[in-house]
C-alpha cells in the first residue's frame, strides 16, 4: 500500500487531489484548509465544512448576538449593518478559497484598525483578505456616510467576537463557525452569488425577527 503522501509514515487512504497522491485520514484532517491547499470540489473538504459551519453556526450566532446587543439598545443599528457587511464580505472571499485560517481574518481585521485609527498608518499593501475588505468597506461608505470613530467601533466589536470565539488550537474556528451564521442566519442578496460586488446589506435572523 501506498505510503501517505504528505507524511510518508502512514499508509495513504484517500486521494488527495491537491498533492496528487493518497494521503492519510489524520494528515487530512489536520491539514486540510490550513497546510493543504485543497480544491472546494475534494468531497473530503466538502463534507468536513459542511459539517463543521452545521455544528458551530448556532453557537457562534448566539455569541454575535450576546455581543452586538449592546449596539442595538444603543440605537447603533448601523454598525450592526457595517458588522454584518464585512462578515459577508469574508464570506464572500472564502467562498471560492479552501486555504485560509483565523489568523489571516485576524491580521485582516487589524490592518483595517489601523486604516481607520486616529493617525492613519500608511502600509505598503495588506493580504489579498486585506484588500479586499478595504474594498468592499469603501463602497459601503459611499452609501453610509459614518465617521471612521464609528467603523474604528464596529471593527472593535467584530475583533472581541473574533477572540471570544477563535481558538488558537483549532485554527479555522472561528472561520467555521463565521461561515455558517452567514449561511444560516443571513439572507443572502442574489448579486453575492452572481458578482465580486456586495450591494445589499443582508438582512440579519436575530431572534426577534
Amino acid at each position: 500500500m501506498a505510503l501517505c503522501v504528505y507524511c510518508n509514515k502512514r499508509a495513504g487512504k484517500r486521494a488527495c487531489p491537491a498533492l496528487g497522491g493518497v494521503i492519510c485520514p489524520s494528515c487530512c484532517g489536520q491539514h486540510r484548509g490550513i497546510e493543504i491547499s485543497c480544491p472546494i470540489s475534494c468531497k473530503y473538504f466538502k463534507t468536513h465544512e459542511s459539517y463543521q459551519r452545521d455544528r458551530l453556526a448556532e453557537e457562534f450566532h448566539a455569541l454575535w448576538i450576546e455581543k452586538t446587543e449592546p449596539l442595538y439598545r444603543a440605537g447603533k443599528e448601523r454598525l450592526i449593518d457595517l458588522i454584518a457587511w464585512i462578515e459577508m464580505l469574508i464570506y464572500q472571499f472564502y467562498r471560492e478559497r479552501a486555504l485560509g485560517t483565523d489568523g489571516e481574518v485576524r491580521e485582516a481585521l487589524e490592518f483595517l484598525q489601523r486604516r481607520f485609527g486616529p493617525v492613519m498608518i500608511v502600509e505598503a499593501g495588506g493580504t489579498a483578505l486585506a484588500n479586499h475588505l478595504w474594498q468592499g468597506l469603501q463602497e459601503f461608505l459611499k452609501k453610509e456616510a459614518l465617521p471612521s470613530e464609528a467603523v474604528s467601533e464596529a471593527l472593535e466589536k467584530i475583533v472581541e467576537i473574533f477572540g471570544a470565539y477563535a481558538n488558537p488550537a483549532q485554527p479555522r474556528k472561528y472561520l467555521h463557525g463565521m461561515l455558517g451564521h452567514v449561511q444560516r442566519y443571513f439572507t443572502l442578496p442574489d448579486e453575492l452569488k452572481e458578482s465580486p460586488s456586495l450591494i445589499t446589506t443582508p438582512h440579519i435572523v436575530t431572534p426577534e425577527s
